[in-house]
């Protein structure tokens, strides 16, 4: 094998494997709702996921979140909970993750209202779009002691399915009755979110039943950020072109 084809070879895998990496690490935590437990209409937290990449799904098997106890091991109290009904990302996608109970089947007693996941997320989405339910809504959910996320002070961790953290957000006291955390703007790592939704900032809307400001499953496109891993494969790839197009000239 010639050696430049050898560095061609490495070029593409180095790239590759920066895309990967890439894919991994563009999930964020772009909304919270700490407040959503206070919500008459479906009761229950909420979070968002977006993956910000625009060419790569990411896969989210075995991912599980955990409040600012951030502890993955089970079953210590407290410990990180399945991210359940949701496996993949698309590009550029948005999905919503709604607290349920720990195996996300009712443990309601009657007169109380339904609490497994499907009654949860049928209430969840009449709240906030009535009978108008977006095209391409997606909506997931997690449950079990500890992880109910407080309006005083907590955080979101997210983690993969080795137990290493892919993102986190820690947010205060929210004095934010009626609306969400907004983190449309990207942030990743290990942030400290504080920015309330405000209608028509990043998709924020008022819900169908009035009592909330936010943009479950929905983002701008300009809000999401081309992946630094495209530019790096045409950066690299261009280069590599270049080079080939050099010596065939000498």
């Amino acid at each position: 094998m010639k050696i430049s084809t050898i560095k061609s070879a490495s070029l593409i895998a180095t790239v590759m494997l920066a895309a990967t990496t890439q894919a991994r690490a563009s999930i964020i935590i772009s909304e919270v709702d700490p407040n959503g437990s206070a919500n008459t209409s479906y009761s229950a937290d909420w979070f968002e996921l977006t993956n910000t990449d625009l060419v790569n799904a990411v896969d989210i098997t075995g991912w599980k979140m955990d409040d600012n106890s951030s502890t993955f091991a089970s079953p210590a109290p407290g410990s990180a909970v399945a991210l359940r009904g949701i496996t993949s990302i698309a590009p550029g996608q948005t999905v919503v993750f709604v607290e349920g109970t720990t195996t996300g089947q009712s443990t309601a007693v009657s007169p109380a209202l339904p609490n497994d996941d499907a009654s949860i997320d049928s209430r969840f989405k009449a709240a906030w779009f009535g009978s108008n339910i977006p095209t391409g809504f997606i909506i997931g959910n997690y449950g079990g002691s500890g992880v109910g996320l407080s309006a005083t002070a907590d955080a979101v961790n997210i983690f993969n399915a080795a137990g290493t953290v892919v993102t986190r957000v820690d947010f205060g006291v929210t004095t934010l009755t009626g609306g969400t955390l907004d983190n449309a703007v990207g942030l990743s790592g290990n942030v400290s979110i504080s920015t309330k939704s405000i209608v028509g900032t990043n998709g924020a809307f008022t819900s169908v039943t009035g009592g909330e400001i936010g943009s479950p499953g929905l983002i701008t496109t300009s809000a999401v950020p081309v992946p630094a891993a495209v530019w790096l494969f045409l950066t690299g790839f261009m280069g590599f072109l270049g080079l080939n197009r050099k010596r065939k000239t000498v």
